[in-house]
């Protein structure tokens, strides 16, 4: 939850939210039994549908901590290694990252070792799996997809859950060829229908403690300004409209503990087409502000997003980079140092603008 209000924004749910994770119950159930019939599942659908909320939290909460042991896998700068290091992490007396002896373990054991550690089915959830096939090579790609092959014919409880998005689904072709039953499992989120989204929209509200003046009325208000006829209503800009009616409310009532959303506050607030290009517009402005303040810079404006694109390749997605090689790829007219860049990468983190490239 960013600072200063009750809304998530960019954040994924995760298991501690619950209490206001709303319009999912059904894929919540869908997703459950697929975990619960199968060593190996599929979660694909369109960016910005949510699916790492619906791991994280929808099907984290279906489980007590004692019947999983979920480990959370991205890509950084080889799958594979970053499995590796996710197993070991997990483990109560971890190796040294370079302990030559557990590196030479084959997947199925490293994944063992953490089974009898903690005595309850290892989930192997590897989440923006697309990155195998934006950032791996095809020698990557074949040594994961036979790691993944021994690990399922080991008989041990181990579970994989693989989260893609939809334009990449055909990818899994050959991968497919060495496990034959890969999308046998499978379920693809939809994005959520209009009701869903009231859904979501009356029980984030309540659980914030929001008043709805006229409930009806400013619904359908908030639903008309947000509307986009390519993409519907994204989740992501649900939160940040309504944040903005939050912070506007704020700025009008100062002192006044209770808030209200009412049509008038959404008229006031307006349309907004394309809310989460105005929530980054508006974060990389304050970044150059404090660009300024703490390095004395005169000319910050695009700093932050000439440290941004470095990053994000042409499928919108995020390159694993180290400080020193974003540093590198940087044009040198700009005279950008690498605190700077390193100031920039925690701002980044800390307001999840990374990951709204996913």
């Amino acid at each position: 939850m960013a600072e200063g209000t009750p809304f998530k924004f960019l954040d994924p749910y995760g298991k501690e939210d619950s209490g206001r994770f709303f319009g999912r119950a059904k894929e919540t159930a869908q997703l459950y039994n697929a975990v619960y019939a199968s060593n190996l599942a599929l979660l694909y659908g369109p960016s910005g549908t949510g699916k790492t909320s619906l791991v994280k939290c929808g099907l984290a909460n279906k489980f007590y901590d004692t019947d999983w042991m979920p480990l959370f896998i991205k890509r950084e700068d080889n799958l594979l290694r970053s499995m590796e290091d996710a197993m070991r992490s997990a483990l109560l007396h971890p190796p040294g990252r370079e302990d030559p002896a557990y590196r030479a373990l084959p997947a199925e054991e490293k994944a063992r070792l953490v089974y009898l550690d903690h005595f309850c089915p290892v989930y192997l959830i590897f989440d923006q799996f697309e990155e195998l096939f934006i950032q791996g090579d095809k020698n990557e790609q074949a040594r994961f997809y036979e790691a993944i092959r021994q690990l399922l014919k080991s008989g041990l409880q181990v579970k994989v859950l693989l989260i893609i998005r939809e334009e990449w689904f055909a990818y899994l072709n050959e991968f497919e060829k060495r496990i034959p039953n890969l999308l046998d499992n499978r379920i693809r989120l939809e994005r959520m229908s209009e009701r869903n989204i009231i859904e979501v929209l009356l029980g984030t509200t309540s659980a914030a403690g929001i008043r709805l003046e006229e409930p009806k009325a400013v619904v359908q208000a908030i639903l008309r300004n947000l509307w986009n006829e390519q993409d519907g209503i994204a989740l992501t800009n649900l939160q940040i409209y309504l944040d903005r009616l939050y912070q506007q409310y704020r700025s009008g009532h100062p002192g006044k503990e209770e808030v209200v959303f009412s049509p008038a506050l959404a008229e006031k607030v307006g349309a907004m087409k394309n809310a989460l290009s105005t929530f980054l517009d508006e974060q990389l402005e304050i970044l150059e502000s404090r660009l300024s303040a703490q390095f004395g810079i005169a000319q910050p404006r695009g700093i932050p997003l000439e440290v941004l694109f470095t990053m994000v390749t042409n499928e919108k997605t995020k390159m694993a980079m180290t400080t020193e090689a974003i540093y590198k790829s940087l044009p040198k007219n700009r005279k950008i140092t690498e605190e700077v860049v390193d100031f920039c990468l925690k701002e980044f983190n800390r307001l999840r603008l990374i990951d709204s490239f996913k």
